[in-house]
């Protein structure tokens, strides 16, 4: 079985033939493929927020990839036996607006969702399990429960906990990795190269597709200080600082020079301030140039 088969199952294009072999397939005790080849088909209409400079567009995204999802589902339905229980609806928890949004997922666990950010989550969530995909940066206090693991997926990441306090963030970095951060309890981060590592209080996990993840300590001022209504840089490359105010404002900057994007930077901002006022402060202490394009792009050079 492979994706591009399933491409053509569930648009109706498949020969009798391969129908009978991908039904045959869906019958199985265990199918992670097509788990896998939704979420993608999910996240090919719902690029990430960054990306994108009208929110609008956003909206319609989300919208094709809902409708998408449920037709899917609903071809799925149509020619699959009743016996096998498939998740056939999602909700999508986004914060489009310019302030941390708190959401209480119906086990009582908290997840504070930071600024163009979103979670996804089946409609069954705490029937038999409890499991999110995120993007974009989001703080968990998960409720304890020994029988359903809290589990949450990023790009080929995922978190396992039982009762916790962390943070995930998918976009603070120019390369593109995934940081999970641990305050409280513990947490395993998994990948699906059978990667496995069990984080303690302090510790960090960054991984990038490719490349070993990394075990790093971390300054709880700088992950969290979006929960304090900050953007805080300490000793931070320019990339990367570039690469949060994206995330935070949901624009896009870009670099015209790779170097200058190691030049290492630090200092606070505040959450209400504009990101023109940002700029111009990162122009007059570190001598670059921001260069705005349209309304959500802008481009940084040397002076």
């Amino acid at each position: 079985m492979d994706k591009q088969l399933l491409e053509k199952y569930f648009k109706g294009d498949c020969t009798e033939q391969e129908v009978v072999a991908v039904e045959a397939w869906l019958s199985g005790a265990d199918t992670p493929l097509l788990d896998e080849f939704m979420m993608e088909k999910w996240a090919e209409a719902n690029e990430p927020v960054v990306m994108k400079p009208k929110v609008h567009r956003l909206w319609y995204a989300a919208a094709a990839a809902v409708l998408g999802a449920i037709a899917m589902v609903t071809f799925f339905w149509q020619h699959h036996p009743p016996q096998r229980p498939v998740a056939v609806k999602w909700d999508t928890l986004r914060n489009k607006t310019n302030n941390i949004q708190l959401f209480t997922m119906a086990d009582g666990s908290e997840v504070w969702l930071n600024t163009h950010s979103s979670l996804i989550c089946q409609q069954d969530y705490n029937k038999t399990r409890r499991e999110l995909w995120l993007n974009g940066e989001a703080y968990f206090k998960v409720a304890k429960d020994d029988q359903r693991p809290f589990l949450v997926h990023t790009g080929n990441l995922t978190t396992t906990v039982l009762g916790t306090v962390f943070n995930i963030a998918t976009a603070n970095k120019a390369d593109g990795s995934i940081q999970v951060s641990l305050l409280e309890g513990k947490v395993a981060v998994s990948t699906q190269d059978n990667f496995n590592k069990i984080l303690l209080p302090g510790q960090m996990l960054q991984y990038v597709d490719g490349k070993d993840p990394q075990l790093l300590s971390f300054v709880s001022n700088e992950v969290l200080d979006w929960k304090k209504g900050k953007i805080h840089f300490d000793n931070t490359m320019l990339a990367d600082a570039l690469a949060k105010l994206q995330q935070r404002y949901g624009c896009n900057i870009v670099l015209e020079e790779t170097q200058l994007g190691k030049k290492k930077i630090s200092g606070e901002f505040s959450r209400d301030m504009s990101l023109e006022r940002i700029l111009s402060t990162l122009e007059y202490v570190h001598n670059i140039s921001f260069t705005r394009v349209d309304d959500s792009t802008f481009h940084v050079r040397r002076k």
